[in-house]
């Protein structure tokens, strides 16, 4: 997931100093971060889910990237979804797996 091709953007807000991610509720289960593959398929999402001037797009370095799949994973949120709407994701990856792959599990 965390390859040069593919280089994700999140919808995001600072909430007390804090940065806060769109979050996606898989269906009957947990919930997972919101990445999406264009600048475009966030800020439709971030339009139609968190709507708002607050809210806003930003397509993460690499490495903010892998820290804040690190900081979603020990929060609990075990997964990430790729280009989700409001009833379905073109992907969905386990964080677990993929932080052991690029070798960022603590």
């Amino acid at each position: 997931m965390v390859t040069p091709e593919l280089e994700p953007y999140v919808v995001y807000r600072l909430q007390d100093g804090q940065i806060e991610c769109a979050i996606w509720q898989l269906q009957g289960g947990p919930r997972a971060l919101a990445l999406f593959l264009s600048g475009e398929s966030a800020a439709t999402y971030q339009q139609a889910t968190h709507p708002g001037p607050e809210w806003k797009v930003l397509r993460p370095p690499r490495q903010g990237l892998l820290h804040l799949l690190r900081a979603c994973y020990q929060a609990g949120i075990l997964h990430a979804v790729l280009d989700p709407d409001r009833e379905k994701a073109r992907q969905v990856f386990d964080l677990k797996e993929v932080l052991s792959v690029v070798g960022e599990l603590p």
